[in-house]
């Protein structure tokens, strides 16, 4: 029997944490407002609603008064793998289990006397959801069978009016994340030819943990029918604690057992610096007329900051690795129009969303790709002066195939083929 060694806890942690940390772009969640969703999220120059505080809260002095918003999005994604030679071998499919994910935003500003707005929200600024069907026989089970992680961010920002065009914002926010990892571990049979046997369950939880970053905004109106705006979110860093449990899988062979519970890492806690990154936003908004709104934006994502994981074990330092991980910044752009008619509102949309994996990095717990959506929204004003609103809207989102080109990491080589369908809704009010 090969020997069983503390690097378990490394290979684990590695498979588990690299990936479900360097999120890329299309499981950075920009799902934060029904009405920009419906123009596929371009919004940073026109916004229109308490979601200013997210897309850009420079905007929050052109909202007289209050504004709420409340919403939520669902996120439903479809993933397949097809596999190639050495490893899992030409023939070999598996599927992700489908389920839906429902990251909540709220969101409030307010108006204050003067040139001077505040604003307060919580989101869900990242996440992930990963669940392959038949964890028992599921060839890459050695790197994941199950993995989420959850974000909650709190963000307050403060915004000036500087004259009748600028408007500028400066904020900060509080982001809590926790993680729940689980994989297998797998050895092979005494005298089986190279066949491999499951041997141990692992399972690691981290609790929720605070990382801060800010924020800056800018909005300009340069005439009536133009408008700009500008916002940079600061990478955040987390230092999660967690906990490593493992639970041996007896294979009936009583010596072979023996070996492995001798040489099963203990329980343990364990710590990680999380790593997500920075984003910067511009966008142009243009009105030919005074019911259209039509805009594009640019955001640039600094996935580059997860060159690496550190890994740090509290009972076995020896088994301390840094984690070479390489993510590369990523674009995206989007493009929206806005149609207000008398008694309701339509909205359509695009983006390309450029992947920040490399093909070494795609693995079962992220098949990052290349992906592009189209969105469609609807708007319906209501109540005593209109001062509600109710808004929906529906996104595809196609995402490119991808392969790991027989380079990933883990040796687990295949292609992967991925659909995401997204459908908001959101409420605002003002007074």
């Amino acid at each position: 029997m090969r020997p069983v060694h503390a690097w378990w806890l490394v290979t684990m942690c590695a498979a588990l944490l690299s990936p479900v940390f360097a999120l890329a772009a299309g499981y950075a969640i920009y799902e934060q407002g029904a009405a920009l969703l419906g123009m596929a999220g371009a919004g940073t120059a026109s916004v229109h609603d308490a979601s200013a505080v997210f897309f850009n809260p420079a905007i929050m002095t052109r909202l007289d008064g209050t504004h709420l918003y409340a919403g939520g999005s669902v996120l439903s994604p479809v993933t397949s793998f097809a596999g190639v030679a050495p490893y899992p071998g030409y023939g070999v499919t598996e599927e992700m289990q489908r389920r839906h994910f429902i990251p909540p935003t709220l969101y409030a500003t307010h108006r204050l006397p003067g040139r001077w707005a505040v604003g307060a929200g919580i989101n869900t600024p990242f996440g992930l959801g990963v669940k392959w069907k038949n964890p028992d026989t599921f060839t890459g089970r050695y790197i994941v069978t199950k993995a989420t992680l959850h974000t909650i961010n709190a963000n307050l920002s403060v915004a000036r009016a500087l004259d009748e065009r600028w408007s500028a914002a400066l904020g900060a926010d509080a982001m809590f994340a926790n993680v729940d990892l689980q994989n297998r571990i797998l050895e092979p049979v005494p005298g089986g030819g190279g066949a491999q046997v499951d041997v141990a369950k692992t399972d690691l939880k981290g609790d929720y943990t605070a990382g801060y970053g800010w924020n800056a905004a800018l909005s300009f109106v340069p005439d009536p029918r133009v408008r700009l705006g500008a916002f940079y979110r600061s990478k955040v860093i987390v230092d999660l604690d967690g906990n490593g449990d493992f639970t041996q899988i007896p294979t009936g062979d009583a010596s072979f057992d023996a070996g492995v519970a001798a040489a099963l890492p203990p329980d343990q806690a364990m710590s990680a610096v999380l790593r997500f990154p920075a984003m910067w936003s511009g966008g142009v908004a243009y009105s030919p007329a005074p019911a259209w709104t039509i805009e594009a934006d640019v955001n640039f994502v600094e996935w580059s900051v997860f060159r690496d994981l550190p890994i740090r074990f509290h009972q076995t330092p020896s088994a301390n690795e840094t984690l070479v991980e390489d993510y590369e910044d990523s674009w995206q752009v989007r493009v929206g129009a806005e149609h207000r008619l008398p008694g309701w509102t339509y909205r359509i949309g695009y983006y390309f969303d450029q992947a920040a994996a490399p093909s070494e990095s795609v693995t079962p717990l992220l098949p990052d790709a290349d992906r592009h959506g189209i969105s469609l929204g609807f708007g319906l004003p209501f109540g005593a002066e209109r001062r509600w609103r109710v808004d929906v809207y529906e996104l595809a989102l196609l995402v490119k195939r991808r392969s790991t080109e027989g380079v990933e990491r883990d040796g687990f080589n295949g292609e992967y083929k991925s659909y995401v369908n997204l459908a908001g809704l959101g409420v605002a009010c003002h007074w």
